[in-house]
């Protein structure tokens, strides 16, 4: 191997750089801007390629010279000055006539705000807020828990008793109610793009409506992606268009037919840091880097994970999470997840608002059930997912006994290695419970319809 360098770039010679490589994949991109080290493997030298920190140089070049352009006075920048309000905000509905007209805005935010908003009106107020319980939005019927949880009033009492708190959950449903993902989806909507192929992805950067998608659900095939093509891994594709989708909430990744590489997913997690919702099915050539996010809510995974994939999770910051959903492909070389390999997330020092936990597909169930009634971490549950795996008896008897397990809203324990009777006694517990010995079907993911 050649002992020439590659000189790295950095700032606005990165970004000037990157636009006479368009042409070339993600890989070449990362090697001709300096991102790789040169490695010793087998007694011959290996390039390694700095993919992450190749990632954060551009966005942070990018904001940089974002910070620039807004620094410099335009032609038609306004002149400060005056105490003449905007008219923007000087008219506002008020009373309770507007609150009800804001919970029937098709912007979150708003409906939100008038959730707070309605409590300053007594009953009719109150019934508008318990109204919100049933919101097509997530974070609307968050909030409107929030505001009714520490009431004693018995119309308050008996919403929330009747109130599905799985619903709670930030699914994808939450900005394209009519999607399935078992269906999947061929065409875009208003607020969804769908991706099949890389000429819809020119499409769409050519779009006057791509500023207002939400829902990005990528059924790219692996014939799009390759060591020849533009694109190696999806995350490639996802990073190069996220400066138009400054809206973006949700990504859905389907490699169930395609086994497309994905690649690192922090990656869409760094471009877009207004994500709530992100969902990987099958997800081959996997990896995670460290990095904190603030709004990531719900991460469901079905990948071939190892113990080192498990690592980088722990390594994630993610103090919104709420859900999380592991699934692990069986092969005879996989045998997780293990007890000790998922001691760390039972230890509850990981993602602070965690509230739904699922492994799937995995073995040493039984140690693991046991692991989990005596942790931290099950006090905060409300839903937990150990199906598809080799739970027997044993292990089903210790979370039959567990207080903490009757206290969920959710237990799936379906696929495994139960008796009839350990089925019947499980059916009798406070929670929901899903221990049927059928094809594996996860009723309770944020994507089911």
């Amino acid at each position: 191997m050649s002992s020439f360098k590659y000189e790295k770039f950095r700032g606005e010679a990165l970004l000037e750089k990157v636009e006479t490589l368009l042409h070339l994949p993600h890989s070449e991109r990362t090697k001709e801007c300096g991102y790789y080290n040169i490695i010793q493997s087998n007694g011959r030298q290996k390039i390694q390629l700095n993919t992450a920190e190749f990632y954060d140089a551009i966005l942070a070049a990018r904001k940089e010279r974002s910070l620039l352009s807004h620094n410099q006075p335009q032609e038609f920048d306004a002149i400060l000055g005056g105490n003449t309000p905007s008219p923007m905000t000087s008219a506002v509905l008020g009373g309770f006539e507007g609150v009800q007209n804001r919970l029937k805005s098709a912007i979150t935010e708003t409906r939100v705000a008038a959730i707070y908003q309605a409590l300053n009106y007594g009953t009719p107020g109150l019934d508008l807020v318990i109204a919100g319980l049933q919101d097509s939005s997530g974070q609307v019927r968050s909030h409107a828990y929030k505001l009714l949880q520490n009431r004693s009033d018995l119309k308050t009492k008996h919403a929330l008793s009747n109130f599905d708190r799985l619903q709670l959950f930030t699914k994808l449903q939450d900005w394209h109610d009519k999607f399935n993902p078992k269906l999947g989806m061929r065409n875009s909507s208003e607020n969804t793009c769908v991706l099949q192929n890389i000429e819809q992805v020119e499409s769409l950067i050519q779009s006057p409506k791509i500023n207002k998608i939400k829902v990005l659900i990528s059924q790219l095939t692996s014939a799009q992606f390759g060591y020849d093509k533009k694109f190696k891994y999806i995350v490639d594709v996802l990073f190069d268009i996220h400066e138009y989708l400054s809206e973006l909430k949700a990504v859905w990744v389907d490699n169930n037919i395609s086994q497309s590489p994905v690649g690192d997913i922090t990656a869409i997690l760094k471009a877009y840091p207004h994500l709530e919702f992100l969902e990987i099915r099958n997800g081959y050539h996997l990896e995670l880097s460290p990095i904190r996010h603030d709004h990531l809510k719900t991460l469901i995974v079905d990948g071939y994970f190892n113990s080192g994939i498990l690592q980088q999770i722990y390594k994630l910051e993610l103090p919104a999470l709420e859900y999380l959903d592991l699934g692990f492909f069986k092969s005879p070389n996989n045998n997780l997840p293990n007890a000790t390999e998922v001691a760390p997330m039972f230890s509850g020092n990981f993602f602070p608002n965690l509230k739904y936990l699922g492994f799937r597909g995995g073995r040493n169930y039984n140690k693991i059930a046991t692991a989990l009634t005596r942790s931290a971490l099950v006090h905060r549950l409300i839903g937990l997912d150990l199906s598809d795996g080799n739970l027997g008896d044993k292990g089903a008897e210790v979370l039959l006994n567990s207080s903490a397990i009757n206290r969920l809203q959710i237990l799936n324990v379906s696929q495994n290695c139960l008796t009839k009777d350990m089925v019947q006694k499980l059916s009798k517990l406070k929670c929901k419970v899903n221990a049927k010995s059928q094809k594996y079907y996860h009723r309770y993911s944020p994507t089911w319809e």
